[in-house]
């Protein structure tokens, strides 16, 4: 089955809930847009960038347009899109500018991928990467199971070609830091010193608490996706952790276990196929890694999620705030089917 998509590279602005506003770098989706409307899109990049998303064994086709930057327009840099952990990819389409195409101002470049391994993963800007994703060129990618495209007429989802893995709702938990001594330098055409990284802001799917938990239509237009995880009772929930930022975490929902079915998109077993699947009260993710979680919403009531190193979980001159975030478990039959992941 092929799957197209194209993604234009441009600039735009993230809030938080102090009110401030913050310039990005990062994607949007103009699949299907027509040529002369593709341009209108200049200055609506997003945190995190489009999802992207396939079967395994589908025939992948990606285009990446670069469409500039609006507020920066002496800033012509290319732009590419590396799949992270992508095993055995033909190096014209990994996306490392040093041995594959970059994409500059004004051009296309089409990707091909087929992906062969089910699981969780991310792409991200590969030129001057250390910038690129702090800037906000980040987004997740899922492929899905054989699996579940054999059974999922039956409503049924797999994390992994496993009957164990197998699930309700889909939630991510896209872990990145923004600095935002970066973001005003970049715009103000300035130089920042690398050595004094300091992130002053922590974040959950491009938001930080509260607005990881709210659900309020276009309240947050550039950081489409919600922190909020919401199951009725008796479901299992598959977290999708990513951390795609600079710094580990560790990351605890109070009063629920939490199984671990995969890791940088492997799921763990031994040697003769043993189940080494483990339940965790706190789940550990360095940067650069995913994890898939399964858990089983139980009771009804409020669950709070938040990162175990404390100083992550504040907004500049405010607390609670940064990666903080909430399980809401309803009585059964509450929620309908879900649809796509974080809804």
């Amino acid at each position: 089955m092929n799957k197209e998509y194209r993604f234009a590279a441009t600039d735009g602005y993230i809030k938080m809930p102090d009110g401030t506003d913050h310039y990005i770098f990062g994607f949007t989706n103009i699949t299907g847009i027509p040529e002369n409307e593709i341009y209108s899109h200049r200055g609506k990049a997003t945190l995190m960038a489009p999802l992207l998303e396939a079967y395994e064994n589908d025939d992948v086709y990606l285009t990446l347009t670069n469409i500039g930057l609006p507020d920066r327009p002496d800033l012509d840099d290319s732009h590419t899109v590396h799949w992270h952990g992508f095993p055995n990819q033909i190096a014209l389409y990994d996306g490392v500018p040093e041995a594959s195409a970059s994409v500059p101002v004004g051009r296309d470049f089409g990707y091909y991928y087929k992906p062969l391994n089910p699981g969780t993963y991310m792409y991200h800007c590969h030129f001057e990467p250390v910038e690129h994703i702090q800037m906000g060129m980040v987004a997740p990618l899922i492929v899905r199971p054989e699996l579940e495209k054999a059974l999922g007429n039956d409503g049924k989802k797999f994390a992994y070609n496993d009957l164990a893995t197998e699930f309700n709702r889909e939630y991510f938990l896209f872990m990145t830091e923004l600095d935002s001594r970066v973001h005003s330098q970049v715009l103000g055409v300035q130089m920042f010193e690398w050595t004094e990284y300091s992130p002053d802001y922590w974040l959950l799917n491009g938001r930080s608490y509260p607005g990881t938990v709210d659900t309020t239509v276009g309240s947050y237009p550039s950081q489409p996706y919600t922190g909020l995880i919401q199951a009725n009772a008796g479901e299992k929930v598959l977290l999708r952790c990513i951390n795609l930022g600079f710094q580990q975490h560790s990351i605890e929902l109070l009063g629920i276990p939490l199984k671990i079915v995969g890791i940088d998109a492997q799921q763990p077993k031994g040697l003769n196929g043993e189940d080494l699947s483990t339940f965790k009260n706190i789940i550990y993710i360095g940067a650069g890694m995913t994890l898939d979680v399964i858990f089983t919403a139980q009771e009804t009531g409020t669950y709070p999620l938040f990162n175990r190193s404390h100083n992550k979980n504040i907004n500049p001159g405010s607390s609670p705030g940064g990666m903080v975030s909430e399980v809401k478990v309803y009585p059964t039959g509450t929620l309908p089917p879900q649809e796509r992941p974080n809804q």
